[in-house]
């Protein structure tokens, strides 16, 4: 299975605990780490989730493989049923652990209650009744979640409380999950068709590419702000850069001049959303831990 979306979650906790140390002046290892392995392990779940799915509403052929290294591992039999639940299961179990040793660690019943939330909408995204990733809303629950929520819940566990510099860089890791999100429904616009009803299905599959302009603007005004209130004139060009290269040069550019869906889209472009995820989280991340060292 394919490992490497896990940091969809894993990363913005990552990058955001190590802002909020930056403001405060302290860093818990401990919470770091614990609520890392968590939110990643929930990551896995969902993607493991929405393999099974695909295997058993046969929702892949040899003509919607992305090529991925480990992407329809099930469907193209890498792995059985079986292997898959029982991968299911040890995510869970690895997640859920952690989870529960932070609840011990903080006293915190809120906390326990969001980690089973969490865990719900990992396995319903793709499994049960009610499973949302057939409809439009998507996107935005997959941003609220993996990386609003996490990043600040993240925050909340290095300070104790929430601030308005934290909201704005939840912010921005929710705008970054839904730019992956919404890159891989565009992609898969012609394979959805009559399976799912995703956002560009609802919108037009032009439409859901130049909606990437008003949300990335969106994106640049919160760093902005960010920058002239708490960051380093340094942290702040660092961000901007990482933007625009693997934001802009390497993926919109050419993606916002696509005009139809092609057999290869989601090949070419579905990995570049999460390149801008994994060097903006990493590189920030890093950047703020220089200052507390």
């Amino acid at each position: 299975m394919e490992l490497r979306t896990g940091f969809a979650t894993g990363l913005p906790i990552f990058s955001t605990s190590l802002f909020a140390s930056f403001l405060t002046g302290r860093l818990n290892v401990l919470y770091l780490v614990l609520f890392f392995i968590c939110g990643f392990s929930f990551n896995i779940v969902a993607n493991v989730a929405n393999e099974i799915r695909a295997f058993m509403k046969n929702e892949e052929s040899e003509e919607t493989f992305t090529g991925h290294l480990g992407s329809e591992g099930l469907v193209r039999g890498d792995a059985t049923f079986l292997d898959a639940c029982l991968v299911l299961l040890a995510w869970i179990a690895l997640g859920g652990l952690t989870g529960l040793a932070l609840v011990y660690l903080t006293k915190s019943l809120g906390l326990f209650l969001l980690g089973l939330l969490g865990l719900l909408a990992a396995i319903t995204y793709s499994l049960g009744p009610f499973a949302y990733i057939v409809l439009p809303i998507g996107e935005l629950v997959s941003g609220l979640l993996v990386g609003g929520l996490s990043s600040l819940v993240a925050f909340w566990l290095q300070t104790g409380t929430l601030t308005k510099e934290a909201y704005l860089y939840a912010f921005i890791c929710m705008m970054l999950t839904v730019f992956l999100m919404s890159t891989n429904n565009t992609g898969d616009y012609d394979k959805d068709q009559g399976v799912r009803k995703t956002l560009p299905h609802i919108i037009g599959f032009r439409n859901s590419i130049l909606l990437m302009i008003p949300e990335g603007i969106l994106v640049l005004i919160t760093w902005s702000y960010l920058s002239f209130s708490v960051l380093l004139w340094w942290q702040s060009l660092i961000g901007f850069i990482i933007f625009f290269i693997q934001g802009y040069l390497r993926w919109l550019k050419d993606y916002l001049k696509i005009q139809k869906v092609y057999p290869e889209m989601g090949r070419d472009f579905g990995p570049r959303p999460l390149l801008l995820i994994r060097s903006f989280h990493f590189i920030m991340g890093l950047s703020f831990l220089i200052t507390i060292l």
